[in-house]
């Protein structure tokens, strides 16, 4: 069942754990990156088809009665209840053979993402799962305890003038840190909540709410600072939610998002 916050967060983790245990079994299977599906600006591997089946299949069987809102096939089923699910976040770094992705998987009682109130994580390799509820958030079967923080920046962004120039302001308000791009953004912003990381930054104004629709609500709920307009993205279908701008810090987090306005015009 999935009435209770805990209920859900249990539904959520099992599904992903689920989906984790079948990529990693899968890792380097060749035959399993090839292409059955071309969205022009996407594309589906036949793995994300077969996980995105056992976690479909994973919910119904703890009870999920609401939709399942996925990257792949859109939304199954209908209620009030949404569960969003992104089965293979980190699909290309999977394909080449980078062992960067995770399983993610969030379940709403309500219209948007402030109305997340449980969800799961489940990295690739070396790490537990992570979940979240109304009572905190979970790395594995106890609460999560943050860790100390890499002076590193992960940031996506476009080769144009505006965005250049954003990245050169958010470099130099964070103190010139490094800069990463691992490919998977609910991955990157897994290790925005276990503190290990000054800021997780996209300025693309292309991510899906089914890329972050478990990973911002975790990060939310250890005090974290995320853009609010992202917040309101609907979790009914898969639709685009924007940027992310995420950090601890609530002062630098404000002038990144002054600059974002005078720069990229988005508020």
């Amino acid at each position: 069942m999935c009435t209770s916050p805990s209920e859900c967060r249990k539904a959520a983790l099992r599904a992903a754990e689920k989906g984790i245990e079948y990529l990693r079994k899968s890792f380097l299977k060749e035959e399993l990156t090839n292409v059955v599906e071309d969205h022009k600006t996407d594309v589906s591997r036949k793995v994300d088809l077969e996980v995105e089946d056992i976690i479909i299949r994973t919910l119904r069987e703890e009870g999920f009665k609401g939709s399942i809102v996925t990257e792949e096939k859109g939304v199954v089923g209908d209620g009030e209840d949404h569960a969003i699910i992104d089965p293979l976040d980190g699909s290309l770094d999977f394909s080449v053979g980078m062992p960067y992705f995770i399983v993610s998987v969030a379940i709403a009682k309500g219209e948007t993402l402030r109305d997340v109130v449980a969800g799961a994580l489940c990295p690739s390799f070396g790490h537990p799962c992570y979940s979240f509820d109304d009572r905190g958030v979970y790395e594995g079967d106890l609460p999560l305890k943050r860790g100390k923080r890499e002076k590193v920046m992960i940031f996506y962004g476009d080769p144009e003038s505006k965005q250049l120039e954003f990245l050169k302001r958010s470099h130099e308000l964070l103190g010139r840190p490094k800069i990463r791009t691992p490919g998977a953004i609910a991955f990157d912003l897994l290790h925005l909540v276990r503190g290990k990381v000054l800021a997780v930054i996209d300025i693309r104004n292309k991510l899906r709410n089914v890329d972050i629709a478990s990973a911002i609500p975790m990060y939310l709920r250890v005090g974290g600072n995320v853009n609010e307009d992202v917040l309101d993205t609907k979790v009914d279908s898969v639709r685009v939610a924007g940027d992310i701008i995420a950090l601890d810090d609530e002062e630098k987090f404000k002038e990144l998002i002054q600059a974002r306005a005078a720069l990229l015009g988005r508020r």
